[in-house]
């Protein structure tokens, strides 16, 4: 005869230090992410690169998930994404060995590693819709921040506080110096700045078809994202128009608008060519190399990108298999701004050739193949299952921000633009669904 004990109801045990664990791990991975355009408070002026705030954060994150990895409380999903992220690890490292020398710092091997880390991280954490979810509202903390940021130095400029002691404010680079500022908010330069505001504003158009953010607060920050991106006079314009009509063009396909896909697409490549163009010329500089004012508003010449395309390109032939090593500068471009500013520029300015001058053809190659396994099933669609219209976004960002915007910016070492890459690795529909939030915690329960 059974035991009063053995008929009585079998209640699940609560997923105490099991479900807390893997739970302090998504919420510091939100930190995270909402800490990354805080870039100008940084932790050590002896570092090279400058660590940031949200870099101390990733210390603690990895240090969770290890632990939690060994507990078994987070999952480690299978993947060809590792064998991608593998091969362009193994590029890094033999431009590195090739490059080698007794003088050599190996800070940028270092940030090489933290940025696939970066991918590898994202790629394992977001394996709910309710982590997604949080994770996606941290970001947009993150553009809440920027945005308030970069409208406060356009009203701090308007109000006669100006460079220097404007935090909020970049350089005018190329353009011509007028009264309007340049924005760049807590970034390090306008450009970067709006590449990240460029990625947010397709995001919030995936939060709000999925209702994952109020209409109210989507229109607010919606029109803050554009009014602080137009502030940078940035390229990414460009790509933010271009992600735009994209999601507009897949938006109307869904629905059998034949000419208005058509005509949404035809626009946003028309503003980013427009935008790629512009970028080839610069102004004459309103200053001679004794600072002396003349004006020369009639005469183009080649921009610093142009000229930095050109150097980037002849290093990258002059060490075509394992290029010049991490780090290493790539260009030697010296020029005065029409603003009067004296840059000596040692960056590509280009993506794929700041890679292929830092870690040759190979390293190119397997930059290429990384990208080619991310974005090679779309399957775009502004509606339907949460998961898969985030994938649409976050595939229309990555597209925008890295492959177009990487014509006239090195966006490689971007940490936004690697978590980026590591959600869209998560969310491609090769993969497992996202669960629902109610069938974490069943699933969690049934393991006690």
């Amino acid at each position: 005869m059974p035991s009063i004990q053995d008929q009585l109801p079998v209640i699940p045990r609560p997923a105490t230090s099991q479900a807390r664990l893997a739970k302090v791990s998504s919420w510091t991975f939100a930190l995270y992410i909402a800490l990354l355009p805080v870039m100008q408070c940084g932790l050590s002026e002896r570092l090279d690169p400058t660590p940031i705030i949200a870099d101390a954060v990733f210390v603690v994150l990895c240090f969770l998930f290890v632990i939690a990895l060994i507990r078994k409380e987070l999952p480690w999903r299978s993947s060809g994404f590792y064998f991608a992220i593998g091969f362009y690890a193994i590029a890094i490292v033999s431009s590195e060995i090739a490059a080698a020398s007794p003088n050599r710092h190996y800070a940028g091997l270092v940030v090489e590693a933290y940025l696939l880390v970066i991918a590898l991280l994202t790629f394992n954490l977001i394996c709910s819709e309710a982590v997604l979810k949080l994770i996606l509202q941290a970001w947009m903390v993150g553009t809440a921040i920027t945005v308030l940021a970069a409208i406060a130095g356009a009203v701090l400029f308007y109000s006669g506080v100006r460079q220097g002691a404007n935090i909020f404010l970049s350089t005018y680079g190329t353009l011509v110096p007028g009264n309007y500022p340049r924005v760049r908010g807590l970034f390090l330069n306008m450009n970067m700045c709006c590449n990240y505001l460029s990625i947010s504003f397709v995001l919030l158009l995936a939060m709000v078809s999925v209702g994952w953010i109020e209409k109210r607060t989507a229109v607010v920050l919606g029109g803050g994202i554009l009014v602080a991106a137009f502030f940078t006079f940035s390229l990414g314009l460009g790509g933010l128009a271009l992600g735009t009509c994209i999601w507009m063009w897949v938006h109307s396909r869904e629905r059998g608008r034949t000419r208005s896909t058509r005509t949404a697409l035809a626009i946003g490549v028309l503003i980013a060519l427009t935008f790629v163009g512009a970028t080839l010329v610069s102004p004459s500089s309103l200053y001679d190399s004794s600072g002396r004012l003349h004006l020369e508003f009639a005469q183009l010449k080649p921009s610093g990108r142009v000229l930095c395309w050109r150097d980037a390109l002849h290093t990258a032939l002059q060490n075509q298999w394992f290029g010049k090593g991490p780090g290493a500068p790539v260009a030697a471009v010296n020029l005065v701004t029409p603003s009067g500013e004296q840059q000596f520029l040692t960056d590509a300015h280009n993506t794929f050739l700041s890679i292929a001058s830092h870690d040759g053809l190979f390293g190119l190659a397997t930059f290429c193949a990384l990208l080619i396994f991310v974005l090679r099933k779309p399957n775009l669609q502004t509606s339907g299952k949460p998961y898969a219209v985030i994938h649409t976004a976050a595939w229309i960002g990555l597209v925008q921000a890295l492959l177009y915007q990487g014509i006239a910016g090195s966006w490689e070492h971007t940490r936004h633009i690697w978590v980026l890459i590591g959600l869209v690795a998560a969310l491609q529909l090769d993969g497992p669904e996202l669960v629902s939030p109610l069938k974490v915690q069943s699933r969690q329960a049934d393991e006690f």
